[in-house]
């Protein structure tokens, strides 16, 4: 069964955007879901069908009250109590694509065949802001077998500027 973390996302964003805190509740998801990812052992334990929600409440109530506000402290007692709570980090993912569609930012995988200086990925990031009128966070990857060049995808479209390319279109003519 494929699930869907959106819905818990959503509810959290509309209540951030709606109390001003976007920013705040998901710099406290990222500290959250990065808790969960480092402490297998705690999630284990918080999605451990034989513990009763009672004692999971008291563990998080425990852990984060006195470091998250009552709205977001509220929101881990109901994951809990939906049984989702072991799920955090993928709730954040969702909020992190809440926020961004909101706020009309869009991710960029960049494959480069070497390493951007900071003025190669700003020139690259003020590019393509001003070529999809959006803000724009790129998501680089350094593969050295693309020779040469970097290969630019969208949502839209995929600009591929590398050597590799050329070559795989080059063999392409010669063999067709």
């Amino acid at each position: 069964m494929v699930e869907t973390w959106t819905p818990y996302a959503q509810a959290i964003f509309e209540i951030a955007r709606d109390t001003g805190k976007e920013e705040k509740y998901m710099s406290d998801l990222e500290s959250l879901s990065s808790i969960w990812q480092q402490e297998k052992d705690f999630v284990l334990a918080l999605s451990h069908p034989k513990i009763t929600k009672a004692t999971k409440k008291t563990w998080l109530l425990n852990l984060f009250e006195d470091r998250l506000d009552a709205t977001m402290m509220q929101t881990l007692l109901v994951f809990n109590e939906h049984d989702v709570i072991a799920n955090l980090p993928q709730i954040y993912q969702a909020y992190l694509m809440c926020y961004r569609d909101a706020h009309d930012i869009e991710i960029i995988k960049v494959e480069s065949a070497s390493e951007l200086d900071a003025k190669q990925k700003s020139s690259l990031k003020q590019m393509l802001e001003t070529k999809l009128n959006k803000t724009v966070e790129l998501d680089i990857a350094i593969k050295p077998e693309l020779i040469a060049g970097m290969k630019v995808c969208t949502r839209d479209m995929v600009l591929d500027n590398t050597v590799l390319s050329r070559l795989e279109a080059i063999k392409e003519k010669i063999s067709g």
